[in-house]
């Protein structure tokens, strides 16, 4: 087309290592850590398997790329627009619904299947721990950028890691369970959280 602008090189870098990640993201989901090959990653981001090697060299690299770009996709989609609710509680319960959103997601239940997979992969489990610990990090500073006074309560930190504890679980039970069940089981968890931080704030 006329007047469109040539992409520079390092655009169409970038854009083809975005697409590999999207596509690693999307092939963990639909093949699993286990069955997943590079070469349907490759296909998946419309690139030739020469392509992909330059970028990267093994499966393991690009699995691992894969998990950093969705645990920061993840931390970067909790920072945007943070809630703000009338009440302390109120506010946190929005977060804690906005995370569920996130984790109830294609880009989650990758990250989820690479938990799994790290069980009996020691060199991958170094990874996830790392991730984790950051994407934990990443929910503690929005939290405490909506709620400055929460996490310095005495049980505040502790029902962070429930809600994160509860979340996850909920998550590996959509795994085997219908939608419905899910959402039934999310509803009862979800008020045992509110419960939680509602005794956090007040002192309970």
């Amino acid at each position: 087309m006329a007047g469109e602008r040539r992409r520079t090189q390092a655009e169409r870098r970038t854009a083809t290592r975005t697409a590999l990640l999207e596509a690693t993201v999307e092939c963990l989901v639909d093949y699993g850590y286990r069955n997943v090959t590079s070469a349907q990653i490759a296909t998946r981001a419309g690139v030739t398997r020469g392509a992909q090697a330059h970028y990267f060299a093994t499966k393991a690299e690009l699995v691992v790329a894969g998990l950093e770009y969705a645990t920061q996709k993840i931390i970067n989609d909790l920072r945007a627009d943070p809630p703000h609710r009338p009440t302390e509680a109120e506010t946190v319960m929005a977060l804690v619904d906005k995370l569920w959103a996130l984790h109830d997601s294609k880009t989650f239940t990758a990250v989820v299947e690479l938990w799994l997979g790290s069980r009996t992969d020691p060199e991958l489990r170094s990874h996830v721990g790392r991730f984790n610990k950051q994407l934990t990090a990443g929910m503690s500073d929005v939290l405490g950028e909506v709620v400055p006074d929460f996490l310095v309560r005495a049980r505040g930190t502790a029902v962070l890691l429930m809600i994160f504890a509860a979340i996850r679980g909920v998550l590996l039970m959509s795994f085997v369970s219908s939608p419905r069940t899910v959402g039934a089981l999310w509803s009862v968890t979800r008020g045992e959280l509110e419960q939680l931080v509602t005794d956090a704030i007040e002192g309970r």
